[in-house]
């Protein structure tokens, strides 16, 4: 039996009839009619208690899916802690839709509890479709109209938030309608022109000096093939953050290599797709040259990251990328050149010697070196900014599982939650690699009673925030070991893993062996934790 608020019942008829069927759910009395009836319609549910990590495992879901999911929160205060995730939503253009039960309006501010204004509590990250309760035939068609609107707003500009927000009067916990109604589903179709680019910008790039494909973050579907044509084929000189997802010529480090004077080998046109870029150095030296950029996306701002834009192409990746990979001529001259420099110079990013590595590096570079030689699939979860930077010095491109982290606009935020949701959809290893900052803030993701036995987590904890130790300058400051770099928290993951049922294994960066790292990868009825200890870094630029 359904609730008899009629709302619900046909928000839950429209999740099922859009395929919207995971949802995070988080206890509360106001959204338990919510629960309620996904439960009885069959839908999958996730339970999670901190709204803040369920947002974010919502969000994992959607990456290891590629399909929208929904987190679904009570009143009050609880909406708001999803903030940071629909920012990451947002920014990273993922499909996550947060749908939030709500008190009747006219009780805010008459000091009623879990009552405070939740229309437009989630922007400018993203608008609320606000429900309303009532059997009229108008009220029944408006909200028809506004649930079918937010889950069809998930899919453009290639993902994004949406926020449907529900007020709910009491009572509350009454069940006795018998079936979903038959509800008006509505269809969008937007199709995809093949050839995208026009003649004109073919012409510009196949005539370009060293035309390059640069690839930032990027976790919305697989573009390896056409990526892995132009390099092959020499079409274009391509360079992918760690966080791409493709294959490519080299790691955005390959900048490192280069020369204040060799400006003949950075590129006069850029074709740029995805979204962050962690590495500093290129985008600097970019920013100081003359080349001509062509952003891909379907974004609505104008990202100028290098503030050489000169084109927007308002397209999908794919097509794109498959039209470039069958027009462009092969074995480009200055392409050819450059990736011989390339190659010669950082031969010692590409086959790094452990010896001469910092720990953190050294630990990562064991860890890859044992999933090399095992033919399980897995996705690599990187937690924060050290995690990442390390990553992109011993992860070679186009190698293994996907690499995901929350750099859409969060650094700590979230990054063990993601990691959660996307193990609860995934069959193969979900391992997270991560600071003890980020750890410790993140923890309540492990509070799920369905935590997956497939999550590994490898915390590299130097006791503080180690990343600030490489900020040139900072040294200086009295504040930087106990206010800056959170230092002096003693603190391991031990109690925690106790808390949460997780199997536990310490070691430090030194001692480390390989039978450590294939216990704690092996197969297990539990999520498991690494904790690896640390020092803590010298004073280094960090790339």
């Amino acid at each position: 039996m359904y609730s008899d608020h009629h709302t619900l019942n046909q928000l839950t008829a429209l999740l099922l009839a859009h395929g919207l069927t995971d949802v995070v759910t988080c206890p509360g009395s106001r959204n338990a009619p919510l629960l309620h009836n996904f439960h009885a319609a069959g839908l999958t549910l996730h339970p999670a208690t901190d709204e803040r990590s369920a947002a974010f495992v919502a969000l994992g879901i959607t990456l290891a899916t590629e399909r929208p999911a929904a987190v679904c929160v009570t009143s009050g205060s609880a909406l708001l802690a999803t903030l940071p995730a629909v920012a990451e939503a947002y920014y990273r253009h993922l499909p996550l839709l947060v749908i939030s039960a709500d008190r009747p309006a006219p009780w805010i501010g008459q000091l009623d509890g879990q009552t405070l204004p939740q229309v437009g509590a989630l922007l400018p990250y993203c608008p609320t479709h606000a429900l309303m309760e009532g059997t009229d035939a108008t009220t029944l068609w408006g909200n028809n109209r506004l649930i079918n609107e937010a889950i069809l707003s998930l899919q453009e500009l290639g993902g994004t938030p949406a926020h449907l927000n529900i007020p709910l009067a009491e009572p509350l916990f009454h069940f006795h309608v018998p079936e979903l109604p038959a509800e008006r589903v509505i269809e969008r179709i937007q199709p995809q022109p093949e050839r995208p680019l026009p003649a004109r910008l073919l012409k510009e790039i196949a005539e370009a000096r060293l035309p390059m494909l640069l690839f930032g973050q990027y976790d919305r579907g697989d573009l390896r093939a056409e990526v892995e044509t132009l390099d092959r084929e020499g079409k274009m000189l391509v360079v992918s953050e760690v966080l791409s997802d493709v294959c490519g010529s080299f790691r955005m480090n390959v900048f490192d290599a280069l020369e204040a004077d060799q400006t003949d080998l950075l590129p006069d046109l850029i074709v740029q797709v995805g979204g962050n870029f962690v590495h500093k150095r290129f985008k600097q030296l970019l920013r100081a040259s003359d080349c001509r950029v062509v952003r891909i996306g379907l974004e609505r701002e104008l990202p100028d990251t290098f503030c050489r834009l000169t084109t927007q192409v308002c397209a999908a990746p794919q097509p794109v990328l498959r039209q470039l990979a069958v027009s462009l001529p092969g074995h480009h001259a200055g392409v050819e050149r450059a990736l011989r420099f390339y190659r010669s110079a950082c031969e010692p990013f590409e086959h790094p010697n452990a010896a001469t590595l910092p720990p953190m590096q050294r630990v990562l570079l064991q860890l890859r070196q044992l999933l090399q030689r095992r033919a399980e699939p897995y996705a690599l979860h990187l937690a924060n900014s050290s995690a990442v930077r390390a990553a992109a010095r011993i992860f070679p491109s186009g190698e293994g599982g996907p690499i995901l982290g929350n750099r859409g606009t969060n650094g700590i935020e979230g990054s063990l939650s993601v990691a959660v949701g996307y193990a609860l959809k995934m069959w193969g290893l979900s391992l997270v690699v991560t600071g003890d900052l980020s750890f410790f803030y993140d923890a309540n993701a492990l509070w799920n009673t369905r935590l997956p036995s497939n999550l590994r987590i490898l915390l590299l904890n130097n006791h503080g925030g180690g990343i600030f130790h490489q900020l040139p300058g900072l040294e200086a400051s009295p504040a930087l070991s106990e206010y800056i770099a959170a230092e002096g928290q003693d603190f391991t993951a031990q109690g925690i893993a106790a808390a949460f049922h997780l199997g536990y294994t310490q070691a430090t960066s030194d001692s480390l062996s390989a039978a450590q790292l294939e216990a704690w990868l092996a197969p297990s009825e539990r999520a498991q934790i690494l904790e690896v200890t640390l020092p803590l870094p010298s004073l280094s630029t960090p790339s």
